[in-house]
């Protein structure tokens, strides 16, 4: 078991970031042999919005917590790891949708100090 959920992630935010593929590579190896037997993994790897991004990453946990783990630490460790993965991107899309609120109140107060002239 390797940390499958974190690599998709890291890969899936950095296409969203335009970073460069030469960045992302070692994750796509880790990747590779994992994704045709963990399709919500390939989904998120695939994502290209924050919030799919999350919805993606909630599917990969269930799968994680699906699993028995037994007595491996590693595997608890995998799950702990991913849930505060899943609560920073939660928190990076509460805080663009309150940006995209600011937005939406400072393009109203715009237009009530400088109000757009009929002609």
């Amino acid at each position: 078991m390797a940390c499958h959920e974190l690599s998709a992630l890291r890969v899936a935010i950095g296409e969203l970031l335009e970073k460069e593929a030469h960045d992302l590579a070692h994750e796509r190896e880790e990747l590779a042999p994992a994704l045709e037997a963990r399709p919500e993994l390939k989904a998120l790897l695939e994502e290209r919005t924050l919030p799919g991004m999350r919805r993606r990453l909630e599917a990969a946990l269930a799968h994680l917590e699906a699993q028995d783990p037994g007595d491996d630490p590693y595997h608890r460790g995998l799950i702990l790891a991913t849930e505060s993965a899943l609560l920073r991107l939660k928190g990076l899309e509460g805080e663009l949708e309150r940006f995209f609120q600011d937005l939406d109140l400072l393009h109203e107060r715009l237009h009530r100090l400088f109000p757009r002239r009929r002609g």
